[in-house]
């Protein structure tokens, strides 16, 4: 019971700040351009608020773990390289491919996995899950990248997808972040403050956004990319995840680390990136809702396993 209470507690105030979101959309309040320029805001300086904060509060040298590391490194380019291959096959529409990519190699680890983390093996484990997250974001947001800009349907510059990333303001807030981390380099107080308030912003609008973007007459269309791409991230990934790490001999607590890096539901970023790439963002905001839907019980599930295999 607890644990239903646990995942209702965190799935129900997203879906209320969405569910504001498609009601203003429908009630004309703001419109399909207000969207786009707002979103614009939300890449630009929201979201690399909140990964700069994250990354940047996060006690780094005392949190790395290599094991855990490396895994999540091969295992993310294991999803991602074999998405790039097998996916094409499944799905003839190279607009969504690149989208649904996405959706299986990025979670939202930070508003969704922490308060697993905690309900699970305790906020003790936080500082790890931050480190692996920081890898994580870096490697996500790449492959995002790679992704969408390889399936925009126009022939492929590598030196012009290599600047795009480079030049992406979620990577380049991680990595300033990191290096202040490692550096021991601060920044005055009232400019983190001020950081901190922004970054604050970050997922209420995202969720927003996302919600006055919702199309139920385009759901209707992508049911069937929706449902396999929510089984596939939801149930086979973690899946995988899960199994090696218990053979590999992982530590219990560091397998349930890597199983919410990889179970979560689809992030939130992941909409807004798709909308700023100009790909198929619509279907980007239907991973995002269903996987949060679905998550509610799968998490459920997952716990039940992990106590059957005395992980918890």
């Amino acid at each position: 019971m607890d644990i239903i209470l646990m995942a209702l507690n965190v799935v129900i105030p997203l879906f209320i700040v969405m569910l504001v979101g498609y009601i203003s959309r429908r009630a004309a309040l703001i419109n399909d351009e207000g969207v786009g320029a707002t979103n614009r805001l939300l890449f630009w300086v929201f979201l690399p608020s909140i990964l700069f904060i994250s990354v940047y509060d996060t006690d780094l040298k005392k949190a790395f773990d290599l094991g855990m590391i490396l895994y999540s490194v091969i295992f993310s380019t294991a999803v991602f390289t074999l998405g790039m291959v097998l996916v094409p096959r499944f799905e003839k529409t190279r607009e969504k491919c690149g989208v649904i990519i996405q959706a299986l190699i990025r979670g939202n680890e930070v508003y969704f996995g922490f308060p697993v983390i905690v309900s699970l093996i305790g906020a003790e484990y936080l500082g790890k899950m931050s480190m692996v997250i920081v890898i994580a974001v870096i490697l996500f947001n790449a492959y995002s990248i790679i992704a969408l800009e390889y399936f925009r349907g126009a022939r492929v510059n590598v030196r012009e997808m290599l600047g795009n990333i480079l030049k992406n303001p979620m990577i380049l807030a991680t990595i300033f972040a990191v290096f202040l981390n490692l550096t021991g380099i601060t920044i005055n107080a009232a400019i983190m403050a001020g950081i901190n308030s922004l970054s604050q912003i970050a997922t209420p609008l995202a969720l927003f956004l996302l919600g006055a973007s919702f199309n139920f007459a385009y759901a209707k269309g992508s049911i069937k990319s929706v449902l396999w791409v929510s089984f596939l991230r939801l149930v086979i990934l973690p899946g995988i995840v899960v199994a090696t790490t218990y053979w590999m001999g992982f530590p219990p607590t560091d397998t349930i680390i890597l199983f919410v890096t990889f179970g979560v539901p689809t992030a939130v970023s992941g909409y807004s990136m798709a909308r700023e790439m100009n790909a198929d963002y619509e279907l980007a905001s239907q991973f995002v809702v269903f996987t949060s839907i679905f998550a509610v019980f799968t998490i459920f599930v997952w716990t039940v396993i992990f106590q059957f295999i005395e992980l918890i």
